[in-house]
């Protein structure tokens, strides 16, 4: 079993009325790859992996989405996203193969809410690396007010000329984003600038993805996905 390291929450920011941005210290300097995730062991249930949004020396960075007990689906977010500053977790060692490949392909990067965060991490990793990708990044929610980071997709966008975001709101009845879902971006006009698709989402919604983008003619072997 890999040895248990201390993790201390040190800054904790509301993004929506569901979703924390956290901030861990770690007792010392490590390293992972782009897409992969920590896990937390949290008191009752055991093991609990998240996603890494960024890192910086020791700390690291986590972007979750808090279930409310009487939501029966993924309660123990609420006990992470209620941790006061300074409270401690164990945790162990990035792991899973769900990463970034290093090509020449441009890619484009399908998510939604707090499923942003692997492929954010992949996202910022190839623009700070200067490599030349076309990279392009959709986001569906509901509601605007379900929308995070937003500012930083538009600091992205200026700063790298191979980087754009998409967003697109399913119930807004009157917004600047895109109507209704990320789907309706997977005709084969569009599909046919990228060779590689990243897709962080629930399965239902995964396999759907896949499906579309298989009948526009996009082999199996660049369809990267991670379901939740």
């Amino acid at each position: 079993m890999p040895q248990l390291q201390n993790f201390k929450l040190i800054e904790k920011t509301k993004l929506t009325k569901e979703i924390f941005e956290l901030i861990f210290e770690a007792d010392e300097k490590f390293d992972f790859l782009n897409g992969q995730f920590i896990t937390f062991l949290v008191p009752w249930i055991w093991w609990r992996a998240y996603s890494i949004l960024d890192t910086n020396n020791k700390n690291i960075t986590l972007i979750i989405k808090k279930r409310e007990l009487e939501s029966g689906w993924r309660w123990w977010s609420k006990f992470i996203c209620e941790l006061n500053i300074w409270d401690s977790l164990k945790w162990i060692w990035p792991a899973w193969h769900f990463l970034l490949r290093e090509n020449s392909k441009n890619k484009l990067f399908l998510w939604t809410w707090t499923w942003l965060v692997p492929l954010y991490n992949q996202i910022v990793w190839a623009l700070e690396k200067n490599l030349i990708w076309k990279l392009t990044l959709l986001f569906w929610s509901r509601f605007k007010d379900d929308l995070f980071y937003i500012n930083k997709f538009e600091e992205l966008k200026e700063k790298y000329n191979n980087f754009d975001y998409k967003i697109y709101l399913s119930k807004e009845k009157k917004s600047d984003f895109n109507k209704w879902y990320i789907t309706d971006y997977l005709i084969k006009e569009n599909v046919k600038q990228y060779e590689e698709f990243y897709i962080c989402w629930a399965p239902s919604m995964i396999h759907n993805s896949k499906r579309i983008l298989e009948n526009c003619w996009i082999s199996k072997e660049n369809i990267l996905s991670e379901e939740y």
